[in-house]
């Protein structure tokens, strides 16, 4: 009764039993096994059938078995000839079927099986587990001739076409053939590997700029394998992505463009970029720089110890902070080249914070630093002359007064009618005047005596260890040169004065005080002789310059004279009336040949020059003493008694009377004796013009005396 009951219990098992026998080879190594016994749920878990396998073994039922994978015949004989017991999960390719089977052996030499077909739970497994993990948007499944078999999508609306016309369809129909080949490639590849591919896409559809993300996974079944498909929308994944390469490029494309040289480098502090202005500095090109260590592409060296300065990239590299070089370091190029360069190196960071490289940003120092000494050199010089300037001159007088360098000498000079000299022949005539002081100073001074040009027309000389004996030799040297040069204004003359500090008790304030009083001593003692001289000088050069200049001053002059004498002035009075008349048009002296001789007539800017000369004139009297009370005479000699002259536009008794009289006298010679650009009256026609300007252009009385003198002497003057 055990044993019938032991068979019926076997025989409805819902799980599958097998009884087998193993067969080993004459050295006892399992090859094969007998199937002795099973029930119906083998038969249903495996398909195969009890008459046609009970007796027969293992690879006469199923001959593929020893291709498989898992040595089935081994891990049973184990058991068998051990009497074990073993519980596994293994895929039975022959079968195309998971199980769990729990093996046992109740006798040497025999085994039995029991056997849970799970491939439909693996399978469902896998299915979920796969859709657990993914999280995408869209789940195809395709079979393994390329057909969509199912979809799985939340929502319909984000797939590029209906549902119901995807399932059944096959790849080629779904996309173009470029697409297409791509992804039959994609799932022959998951199916060679079988892992997961990824494939990234863009909408088929013409008005869909959406990016996708396929995730390719190749998961077998009862009968052969399938596809599964999941799709990810990574459309903003892109737009950062495109976003980053953009500013990447735009980063990239600064830095070669930039008008500063830039080179990166990794975090061993080697060349990784190096951009057009880099190249050109350096010598090297990308090509030739990338890879090698910084400080062999640029080489910096000390402006005046030439010697090598500390590697940028390394210290930034060290201490992880931003530098910059000193203003003495050169590049040295491959080409040969020493090159003045600024720069800055600076840490490049990720996002937590660690160094990954240095970037080195410098330039051509060479026209800044060219421009800053040019500054510099404009800070302590005078720009006219090239000699120090006050600013200069006030330093080097504080550093030099000391004990080591007295007895300390000053010299100061004064240049004698630099004013005149601008106003009569213009201020580049002036400029000409200061610049020749200068280059005499300059010769006649040593090496290292400071020169310096301390105002208009003054200039010091600073003279360590030097006595007052030299000091004066040196003046008298310098005004020797000087009285033997020529310029536009005549000969050359300059005031003197000079100063020594002797003993460290001494003042240098008071030392230059004392050298300036005594300069200006003795200018004033000139004064009168020299410019008296620049006067004569003046007329001089304006008579050569224009002839008829000097008889026609003449002419005038003898007219005024006359003209005053009948109105009874005083010697005195007539004295100054001849003089003004003699100098009336000094201020020509200012005015261009082009001008004063030109024939044809004048043009309105040519008329306002011409108007000019008595303005001139004033400007070139007034400031001496002897001549200042002619110059309003002169300033005032061609307004109008009616008002419409120049250049105030005076009238009546506004008018000085003796710019009245030189009015007259003036008018009546240029009309008969003419203009370069007019031709001359009559007497007649000019003692005409002359009764018709009265009230208007002259002084009537004035107009009046001057036509009794025409008549008392018979029309000639």
């Amino acid at each position: 009764m055990a044993n019938n009951f032991y068979h019926e219990t076997i025989k409805h098992l819902h799980v599958g039993y097998a009884y087998h026998r193993i067969i080993c080879d004459t050295q006892g190594v399992p090859v094969d096994y007998e199937f002795i016994e099973v029930n119906k749920a083998f038969e249903t878990a495996t398909g195969l059938q009890s008459q046609m396998i009970i007796g027969k073994t293992l690879t006469q039922i199923l001959p593929e078995i020893r291709d498989s994978d898992f040595n089935w015949i081994r891990f049973y004989g184990e058991i068998a000839l051990n009497n074990g017991a073993d519980e596994i999960e293994q895929y039975s390719e022959p079968l195309n079927r998971w199980y769990r089977i729990q093996v046992y052996s109740p006798e040497t030499n025999y085994f039995i099986t029991l056997f849970h077909d799970i491939t439909r739970e693996k399978q469902d497994l896998a299915e979920k587990n796969l859709l657990l993990t993914t999280l995408h948007d869209i789940v195809f499944e395709v079979s393994d001739d390329y057909y969509f078999t199912n979809v799985i999508v939340h929502d319909e609306t984000t797939l590029f076409m209906p549902k119901n016309k995807i399932i059944g369809s096959h790849i080629t129909a779904i996309f173009s053939k470029d697409i297409s080949d791509e992804i039959l490639s994609v799932f022959k590849k998951t199916y060679t590997t079988q892992k997961k591919q990824n494939y990234e896409y863009k909408s088929p559809l013409i008005s869909d700029e959406r990016w996708f993300l396929a995730e390719f996974f190749c998961i077998k079944t009862d009968q052969s394998f399938k596809f599964v498909v999941s799709i990810q929308d990574i459309t903003q994944r892109k737009v950062i992505e495109k976003s980053l390469f953009i500013e990447k490029e735009r980063f990239r494309t600064t830095l070669l463009s930039i008008g500063d040289g830039v080179i990166s480098t990794d975090s061993r502090g080697y060349v990784t970029l190096i951009n057009k202005i880099a190249e050109k500095l350096t010598g090297w090109s990308l090509q030739e720089a990338y890879g090698l260590p910084l400080d062999q592409v640029l080489c910096l060296v000390d402006e005046y110890t030439r010697e090598s300065c500390e590697n940028p990239a390394a210290r930034v590299l060290e201490t992880g902070a931003i530098i910059e070089l000193n203003n003495h370091t050169l590049l040295l190029s491959k080409d040969g080249l020493t090159i003045p360069i600024e720069d800055s190196a600076a840490p490049i960071k990720d996002q937590d914070g660690h160094i990954t490289g240095v970037v080195i940003v410098f330039r051509d120092f060479s026209d800044k630093k060219e421009k800053q000494e040019q500054i510099e050199y404009l800070s302590f010089h005078d720009h006219l002359t090239g000699l120090y300037n006050r600013r200069f001159f006030d330093e080097e007088l504080r550093r030099l007064n000391t004990p080591r360098n007295l007895p300390l000498s000053l010299l100061i000079f004064d240049v004698n009618g630099l004013k005149l000299t601008n106003d009569a022949f213009g201020h580049l005539a002036g400029d000409r005047l200061l610049q020749k002081v200068s280059q005499i100073m300059q010769e006649k001074a040593r090496s290292d005596d400071i020169i310096a040009r301390v105002g208009g027309d003054e200039f010091v000389i600073l003279l360590p260890q030097t006595t007052i004996k030299e000091a004066k030799e040196l003046a008298k040297r310098i005004n020797t040169a000087l009285s033997q040069e020529n310029l536009e204004a005549g000969h050359i003359s300059i005031s003197s004065g000079w100063g020594v500090k002797n003993t460290p008790d001494e003042e240098i304030d008071e030392v230059f005080k004392a050298a300036e009083n005594k300069m200006y001593q003795y200018k004033i003692s000139e004064r009168s002789s020299t410019r008296n001289e620049a006067i004569q000088f003046i007329m001089k050069t304006l008579y050569e310059k224009l002839p008829r200049e000097q008889e026609h001053s003449e002419r005038v002059s003898k007219i005024s004279g006359l003209i005053g004498t009948e109105l009874g002035m005083t010697n005195e009075e007539i004295n100054e009336l001849k003089t003004a008349g003699t100098l009336h048009d000094i201020g020509k002296i200012a005015i261009g040949n082009e001008i004063l001789d030109k024939s044809d007539k004048l043009t309105n800017f040519e008329w306002m020059e011409i108007h000019r000369h008595p303005e001139i004139s004033y400007s070139i009297l007034s400031s001496l003493n002897d001549y200042a009370p002619l110059a309003n005479i002169i300033l005032f000699h061609h307004e109008r008694y009616d008002g419409k002259g120049y250049p105030k536009g005076l009238s009546g008794n506004q008018i000085p009377l003796q710019a009245r009289i030189i009015a007259v006298a003036d008018a009546f010679d240029a009309m008969t004796y003419g203009r370069p650009y007019k031709e001359p009256l009559t007497l007649e026609a000019a003692i005409q013009e002359i009764i018709n300007g009265k009230h208007t252009q002259f002084d009537p009385e004035v107009a009046d005396v001057f036509l009794r003198i025409v008549s008392e002497n018979n029309n000639e003057l």
